[in-house]
């Protein structure tokens, strides 16, 4: 549930000291010259101490007003500012405003916390358990202690936060934690939130263990909610441990729920998926039985099954095409 890190393991966006690393091996002091080095206190007591000052109200010098529940946030400028550039900039805003005879004491309203990704998760749209002032006081943590706690119910959620904020370091840890607690129902949500919002290395990671764990993965009861950008880059991996007859069944139980969510026709669900079924594949009962379901509801294109007939009868196939290409359950 917990995790506490520091973002060691992200490029920051502006240089910072080095961070203590708590049980790690400390790493040799700067030595400026013959006679001075910096040396590091216990990182572990400076963050509990700083967490002590989160939303606390003696002291403060900005308030924050988050969310649906409109709940008041204390924090300190120096601190976030010293942080994290998108309160710089927004401090630096509302200093240019009360030159102009506005106050600048006024609470700061945030409405939302989490960044406006199109295809984020569905889930995460919704965000029915985690509220605004959650997420922010973990995105405050982070700032005030370089340390956040996690759990998988937040973490999606903290990590879109981060983004929203720049703080690289505490999307690094989001992610680091995601990959480290990934099981089969974990890995959808978490691999849509990697394409959701980006993170390259994120989404490399959880395509690994889909890929190690993939029929577990399709027939998990998450697997429907992906997108269809989401399932698309699943099914370019060649390393995918099931036949292709099964990617095909997973590939229109997908799509028969995602009709009925969205309202679109099935055919019209299943197009930017059907693209990366592998027909060529498979054998000719499955390939005579979709051109008799596809009597019924032409879901498949005809060109596909014809591509496939054609590998059927001569056995070449084109060196540039990934869907002669078989896969690691073939």
């Amino acid at each position: 549930m917990f995790s506490f890190c520091s973002d060691s393991s992200a490029t920051a966006t502006r240089t910072k000291p080095t961070p203590d690393r708590g049980s790690q091996p400390r790493p040799p002091p700067s030595t400026q010259s013959a006679d001075m080095a910096t040396v590091f206190g216990d990182a572990g007591e400076f963050a509990q101490e700083m967490k002590q000052v989160i939303n606390e109200n003696q002291y403060s010098d900005i308030t924050f007003i988050v969310g649906d529940t409109r709940e008041k946030i204390h924090a300190h400028r120096i601190i976030l500012a010293a942080r994290c550039e998108v309160f710089r900039a927004m401090f630096a805003e509302q200093r240019a405003q009360a030159k102009s005879g506005k106050k600048d004491n006024v609470p700061l309203v945030l409405p939302d916390v989490r960044p406006s990704a199109t295809n984020a998760p569905k889930e995460k749209k919704q965000s029915s358990h985690v509220n605004g002032n959650q997420l922010f006081l973990a995105v405050l943590e982070y700032i005030y202690t370089n340390s956040c706690t996690l759990k998988p119910s937040t973490v999606v959620d903290v990590l879109a936060s981060a983004i929203e904020y720049g703080l690289d370091g505490l999307a690094a840890c989001c992610a680091n934690y995601i990959t480290d607690n990934l099981t089969v129902d974990t890995a959808c949500g978490a691999i849509q939130a990697a394409i959701a919002y980006d993170q390259i290395e994120l989404r490399d990671r959880c395509m690994t263990f889909i890929e190690e764990h993939t029929a577990e993965v399709f027939h998990s009861k998450h697997f429907v909610e992906i997108s269809a950008e989401t399932f698309a880059h699943i099914l370019e991996s060649d390393k995918l441990r099931v036949p292709e007859s099964t990617v095909l069944e997973v590939a229109k139980n997908w799509a028969s729920v995602n009709a009925v969510v969205t309202g679109q026709s099935l055919k019209d669900t299943i197009a930017p998926v059907i693209e990366h079924v592998r027909l060529p594949l498979l054998d000719a009962a499955t390939l005579q039985q979709i051109e008799a379901d596809n009597e019924k509801d032409p879901i498949v294109p005809e060109r596909l099954i014809s591509k496939a007939w054609k590998y059927q009868a001569t056995r070449k196939a084109p060196a540039d095409d990934k869907h002669f290409v078989p896969r690691a359950g073939s």
